[in-house]
């Protein structure tokens, strides 16, 4: 029986005129044997005829009229926040002389935004490719005023997709610059805005990622996405009410797991550390139990760090965008509102978290672990938070002043001196050997080699490749010659 045409085949014709209209970036284009095109958000194939829906709308297309049919690639899914970094991961000093263990990888000021689903449109295409597809779209905007609307959500979708490729890669400039063009066309559109305020805060740019999301928010109340970043900026920012009312909101849009974490994790700590007072400096914002931390101690908490910032700042090549949070709790709270172990001395979760006790004066071994876990800032910031962890905790603990005793450089020297395969060796973590290998790589390759390995993994290198492209050498390689030089400097 034949099919209902849905449309006259005058309303198609004029239909067929015109250039991909399209409610979106993931529509197949109809190519017609007279040069025109149609977008379908979809189609189905009936024998000697074709079936296009747009919208809400329908039109039958004779077969012997279309040339070919191009499939569009997935759009990819909607950018989500992450885990939050606090949950992920902490690193935490520990004194000289107290033996005790601390947490996993130090973890980024704020934790990136992650694209779900699959890659974007421009991750398979060359750069002329991708230029050629925008200047295409933006011709047909010029050209085609009826489809003006329909080409200018392709070409915003399109370009967010860019942008989203390029932030993946660590292309922060790239990113910047195709999601500010999708607002340009589309100022109201939540997804590049989203992205744009994503690259801004991995740029350390918080002031203009929060008015990004704020404006964003007024046209899309409800958005989580929007949400969950905003309150990841509130977060960093120390403001824990305004932070808890957006992942709140997140949570009643879209419930999940991860924003849970943030909500629990920031709920357990403001029931903690709401109260305390509150004292800046020129690179810190400290907050304090004024009731157990006195005003001394906690003037020279701030000098301690502050005496310390420009030697990090030099060492490092880098200058942190933000005031680096740094919370001071009396010795139970800090375990209460870290639910860290008890043998825990300090921990950097994005912030300096410490145990102070009841110490009246800052004393050495108070100052190791302020400055240890402030060296943790730097090498998440230098390395945008991709640092391994033997690697942020070898360079913290070189950078408190430890170096390689006999007791921990003739074990380590005898373990790589036994192994029958020694293509494994390194790879495991502990405390002396981070500090161990660090130094000889130190040694060998210099400080400002390291800084420039953190440098390209922050520029999206693995450590593998960053360190073979600094140092010519693999991971591999220079943990086998320091295992070598173990064995010559204790054993031999």
């Amino acid at each position: 029986m034949p099919m209902r045409r849905p449309a006259s085949w005058t309303l198609m014709a004029a239909l067929l005129l015109l250039p991909l209209a399209t409610s979106g970036i993931s529509a197949d284009v109809i190519h017609l044997k007279n040069g025109a095109t149609i977008a379908a958000d979809s189609w189905e194939d009936h024998g000697d005829e074709v079936l296009v829906h747009q919208g809400t709308g329908t039109i039958v297309v004779p077969r012997a009229e279309i040339r070919s049919i191009e499939k569009s690639p997935e759009t990819p899914g909607a950018m989500q926040t992450g885990p939050s970094s606090g949950q992920t991961g902490t690193s935490a000093a520990a004194p000289a002389s107290s033996g005790a263990k601390a947490g996993g990888a130090a973890a980024g000021r704020i934790p990136p935004v992650d694209l779900g689903g699959e890659a974007g449109r421009g991750n398979d295409l060359s750069p002329e490719e991708i230029q050629s597809r925008i200047d295409d779209l933006k011709r047909r905007i010029r050209d085609y005023p009826m489809a003006r609307a329909a080409n200018t959500r392709q070409l915003v979708s399109f370009l967010s997709a860019v942008g989203a490729d390029a932030y993946r890669k660590r292309d922060y400039d790239g990113a910047l610059a195709r999601f500010r063009e999708a607002l340009e066309y589309d100022g109201h559109d939540p997804h590049a805005a989203l992205g744009l305020a994503a690259v801004y805060v991995a740029q350390g740019q918080d002031i203009y990622a929060r008015s990004t999301l704020e404006q964003a928010l007024v046209d899309h109340p409800e958005d989580p996405d929007l949400l969950v970043l905003l309150g990841d900026v509130y977060n960093s920012e120390e403001r824990p009410e305004e932070a808890l009312s957006s992942w709140q909101k997140a949570y009643a849009a879209r419930p999940n797991g991860s924003i849970k974490q943030r909500i629990d994790k920031l709920q357990r700590e403001h029931a903690i550390d709401g109260s305390y007072r509150r004292s800046e400096a020129a690179h810190f914002t400290m907050k304090y139990d004024g009731d157990r931390v006195g005003p001394d101690l906690g003037s020279q908490i701030l000098d301690a760090l502050e005496g310390d910032f420009p030697d990090l700042e030099t060492r490092f090549d880098y200058v942190p965008t933000q005031p680096i949070i740094v919370i001071v709790y009396p010795q139970r709270q800090f375990y209460e509102a870290t639910l860290a172990e008890s043998n825990v001395a300090g921990l950097y979760d994005g912030k300096i978290r410490v145990p102070i006790g009841g110490l009246q004066h800052l004393n050495d071994e108070a100052r190791k672990v302020l400055i240890h876990e402030l060296a943790h800032a730097f090498i998440a910031g230098k390395s945008r938070g991709t640092a391994p962890r033997w690697l942020h905790e070898g360079l913290a603990q070189q950078i408190e002043g430890k170096t390689t005793t006999l007791a921990h450089g003739v074990p380590l020297a005898k373990e790589y001196q036994e192994l029958t395969d020694k293509l494994s060796w390194g790879t495991s973590f502990s405390y002396p050997s981070a500090l161990s290998f660090v130094e000889f790589l130190i040694n060998r390759q210099g400080f400002p080699a390291l800084v420039d390995v953190l440098q390209a993994m922050g520029r999206g290198a693995t450590p593998e490749a960053a360190f073979e492209e600094v140092t010519r050498y693999s991971l591999q390689e220079l943990r086998q010659a320091w295992g070598e030089a173990l064995v010559a400097k204790y054993l031999q």
